[in-house]
């Protein structure tokens, strides 16, 4: 005698699952039963041929239970690797391991395996292997990133936490038998999940050490991080701002840039906020980063009537948006921007203007500000729904798409290409580019590159155009 049943939603976590109700009472608090699990429609837990898979479900339970905080909290990579997405966390790491001292990787891998461990729903299973379906939120999202389909899937962050609850709060009921069992104590584990989710609430969200909390934050008060523990979820301008400069900067530059973000309020930006819709209902989340920031930054020019061979200015458009953009000085450090436009405060952007940073020079103001441009128009309603960092732990993904659209938009690649074939000299070309355009030759040497006239110039003229690309990655893609 079986019993079926399905747990979540077909647009989420989606557990399909036939009880053994003969085998309850011999497999105790086990849940033993014959399921599949699907994200948004894909088939990522299976037996052979997609079929249900025999097993005990109590597994997935335990696993919940155990890092439900990590799961719904945790939105930075270990040792602030620049990964892609999570899938490609071990290799960036082999590259950042390969001149260090042999203990010292034996740690970080540790440190590594767990991480992954708290993230991959397959590692839930013991005694049976399945293909990593890596769990990781970004912002509003979920991303669920299935290692055997080479897929991502992004989800809204509230229906992938109603769908594991309810598929939690059922397992946990099939599971809590009377006697002393694995399954009952999966259940009370689950059940009690809440406890550690306030108490992990704010190291994840922010991401900083005990010992920097206590540096910033003395009095061990809430209020300083404008955390209210009835909703744990609750992302904020000053979490984020800390978790993407955590590693970045040192306590007490952490603490000058929150205050640059506690002095800023909250102001209506109609004119933003239209675009940003008119952008998003044509937006599509696929393919490359750079082809999507290439994409957008094209549509945002004609959008905005705004011809190819004209120049942008990007803080006159701010502007016109009603967005502040305000200078700070924070020497002796790798932050170029920051920006905020959460439920407190902003939009509002910050630049660094301290001598060695890349907004000190106008080239580099613009292709900050056009950076930052794109986060608003993209981002605000998914995965940085309340602040970014330039040069800090912000998700790879996103600076990408970012870096191409604020190339795109400041030198269209067809500028550039047009301006190559019409001059005799390369050299010529790119200065008459990077001074009309008020970009850097950095800039100018990348879009050349990621145009069509690539290909048609000597080798010597690509070798030249690569090296100077190279003198400054940000402006590459």
């Amino acid at each position: 005698m079986a019993k079926e049943i399905q747990l979540g939603s077909r647009t989420g976590f989606l557990l399909e699952l036939k009880l053994k109700l003969n085998q309850q009472k011999e497999y105790a608090g086990l849940i033993w039963g014959e399921g599949r699990l699907r994200v948004n429609g894909l088939l990522v837990i299976a037996g052979e041929d997609d079929r249900p898979v025999a097993w005990t479900w109590v597994d997935l339970l335990e696993w919940l239970a155990k890092n439900w905080a990590y799961i719904l909290l945790e939105q930075s990579f270990p040792f602030q690797v620049p990964a892609m997405d999570i899938s490609t966390l071990m290799r960036d790491l082999e590259k950042r391991w390969e001149n260090m001292a042999g203990d010292r990787v034996e740690d970080e891998e540790e440190e590594a395996f767990r991480f992954l461990g708290r993230h991959d729903l397959a590692s839930a299973f013991k005694g049976i292997f399945f293909p990593a379906i890596y769990l990781m939120r970004q912002g509003n999202l979920m991303e669920a990133i299935s290692a055997e389909h080479g897929s991502t899937m992004r989800l809204p962050l509230q229906r992938a936490v109603s769908d594991l609850e309810q598929i939690g709060d059922h397992l946990a009921e099939l599971a809590a038998t009377n006697e002393e069992s694995r399954g009952k104590l999966a259940a009370q584990r689950w059940y009690s999940r809440g406890k550690s989710l306030k108490t992990k609430a704010l190291p994840l969200l922010t991401g900083l050490s005990a010992g920097t909390l206590a540096q910033l934050n003395p009095e061990n008060d809430p209020e300083y991080w404008e955390y209210n523990p009835e909703f744990p979820l609750a992302d904020g301008e000053l979490m984020a701002a800390a978790r993407m400069t955590s590693g970045v900067l040192l306590a007490d530059q952490q603490a000058q840039v929150l205050q640059l973000i506690r002095d800023i309020g909250k102001a209506p930006t109609p004119k933003l906020d239209s675009l940003s819709s008119d952008l998003a209902a044509v937006f599509k989340d696929i393919g490359k980063p750079y082809d999507q920031g290439y994409w957008a930054a094209i549509w945002l020019r004609r959008k905005l009537g705004i011809p190819a061979s004209e120049s942008v200015k990007p803080g006159e458009l701010l502007e016109s948006w009603d967005v502040p953009v305000r200078e700070f000085h924070l020497p002796d450090s790798t932050l170029d921007a920051l920006a905020c436009w959460g439920p407190r405060r902003g939009p509002a952007i910050f630049v660094n203007k301290a001598q060695e940073s890349t907004p000190a020079h106008v080239h580099g103001e613009n292709t900050t500000l056009a950076h930052e441009i794109c986060h608003l128009l993209l981002d605000r309603d998914g995965p940085l729904p309340v602040a970014e960092v330039l040069n800090g732990n912000t998700p790879e993904r996103l600076e990408k798409r970012a870096r191409a659209f604020a190339a795109e938009l400041l030198l269209p690649r067809s500028v550039a290409v047009e301006t190559v074939r019409t001059m005799n000299s390369l050299d010529a070309a790119v200065m008459r580019l990077s001074s009309t355009y008020e970009v850097s030759m950095e800039l100018v040497s990348w879009q050349i590159i990621n145009s069509d006239s690539y290909v048609l110039l000597a080798d010597d003229e690509q070798k030249w155009l690569q090296s100077r690309a190279q003198r400054k990655a940000q402006a590459g893609t």
